[in-house]
């Protein structure tokens, strides 16, 4: 599980390293996941340690997104001002990333399953 462990925390640096270098209006963590996908792609698979590790870290995830959520409070002035133009881009955003988010799982289903669609 140690193993796993290094394995998220280094491409969580490497995540904060590189959008610190590159100056991307994206976050570090969302960088080190990106590249965490992209390598366990490459290669074709989890290992088993990431998996025991991701496993281990799963009944947590509640907890990871707290901090977010009440890190919002410090924005209140922006909500107020912006509510309306914020709630606005989050409907759109669902109602275009959910048909396409369908759309691609089954696309990947039927390559999965030998081409029939």
């Amino acid at each position: 599980m140690l193993y796993g462990l290094i394995v998220f925390i280094a491409f969580l640096l490497l995540g904060d390293f590189l959008a610190a270098l590159l100056d991307w209006p994206v976050p570090g963590s969302v960088m080190g996941m990106l590249l965490l996908f992209i390598v366990l792609v490459l290669r074709g698979g989890i290992t088993a340690e990431l998996k025991q590790s991701s496993k281990g870290l799963l009944p947590y995830l509640p907890l990871f997104i707290v901090p977010a959520s009440v890190g919002i409070v410090n924005y209140m002035d922006v909500v107020r001002e912006e509510g309306l133009l914020i709630v606005t881009a989050m409907i759109v955003s669902l109602a275009v990333g959910i048909p396409v988010c369908g759309w691609l799982a089954q696309k990947a289903m039927a390559m999965k399953s030998g081409g029939r669609s």
